[in-house]
Parts: C-alpha cells; structure tokens; sequence
C-alpha cells in the first residue's frame, strides 16, 4: 500500500492503491486547501482549483483534461502542480500542500 507523505504538514499516511488523494487526506484529517478553502470549496470536482497540490516525488499519470484546463497557467511555471480531487495515489509520495 502506498504510503503519502505530506511534508509540510510532517504527516504520512497509508493508503489503498487507486485512493483519491483528496478523499484519503481528508479521512486521515488532512487539509489539502488553504485558509478558508477548507469549507469553501467545491468538494472534489475540479471547479475551483483550491486543492491543488505540488507532487515532490513519486510517480503520478499525467494531468487529466479538467485539471490541464483548471491550472494551465500555474502547470507552465510548475509542472508538477496537480489536483487533489483529480489525483489518483499508484505509488508513494511526497506532496506539499497549500501552495
């Protein structure tokens, strides 16, 4: 099972293969959103980019069309900028969140 480092929050968790990062954070009490994003948000749907998270290490597939068009701009200064709600956890990995 994978194991999720969040680094900036100095917490790991386990995770079952194919977990919705976003979905599995949040079970662990985990926030991928800053500030008042954690109760503004838009629960995991990709309309409001709020989740977005920098994948440190690990391998991850490349970026679905929703989010290629959620943070196009932020993915040319930063490729390795994703979706929580989006990402699917295959391996370990190290996330920074709140960016």
């Amino acid at each position: 099972m994978p194991v999720v480092s969040f680094i900036n929050q100095k917490r790991k968790i386990t995770v079952e293969t194919g977990a919705n990062l976003r979905e599995a954070a949040i079970k662990e009490y985990l926030s991928v959103y800053p500030h008042l994003f954690k109760i503004l948000n838009c629960r995991g749907n990709s309309l409001c980019g709020t989740c977005a998270v920098e994948i440190v290490a690990g391998q991850v597939d490349p970026p679905n069309d929703r989010e290629q068009a959620k943070l196009k701009n932020r993915l040319k200064k930063n490729p390795n900028i994703r979706l929580a709600c989006q990402l699917t956890v295959k391996d370990d990995l190290e996330v920074r969140t709140h960016i």
